[in-house]
């Protein structure tokens, strides 16, 4: 490898790995009195949280949900936060009263809805994913309403 090839190369690899990690994003442990409430989606989907770990959605058949199997209609289920039980297995826990990843179980027609929500941006939004290994991994990210 020539100097100029060597210093192009040098100069670049910082934003080479930038790139390569963007897709990952750390998530932050909340209180469940964090999570109840409305949040809403770039694309209409939305979800309200309850106190008694229920929740209804909507629209949830966007682009980037449509592979999910979610519906658009209206649905409901229940919602806990993952704890570890073991060193490599994760699993929702309704009596948690924290954590940074939460399951969702979808009722009715939305029964085969698999998506899980991780608590991203210090708290302040909640990333879709289908892969534990990737926040946001649906590229579909929930912010509350005031």
């Amino acid at each position: 490898m020539d100097r100029t090839a060597l210093r192009t190369f040098a100069a670049l690899a910082p934003f080479l790995l930038l790139t390569a990690c963007a897709g990952s994003q750390p998530t932050t442990k909340v209180t469940a009195d964090h999570i109840t409430g409305n949040w809403t989606g770039p694309h209409g989907e939305k979800f309200t949280f309850a106190a008694d770990r229920t929740f209804t959605a909507s629209g949830l058949d966007s682009k980037n949900l449509a592979d999910e199997m979610c519906t658009g209609k209206p649905s409901n289920g229940g919602w806990a936060f993952y704890v570890a039980e073991s060193k490599n297995t994760d699993i929702s826990d309704k009596t948690a009263k924290s954590g940074s990843w939460i399951g969702l179980s979808f009722h009715g027609a939305a029964e085969n809805c698999r998506i899980d929500l991780a608590v991203v941006d210090g708290g302040k939004a909640l990333c879709a994913t289908d892969d534990p290994a990737v926040p946001c991994g649906l590229d579909v990210k929930f912010t509350k309403e005031s």
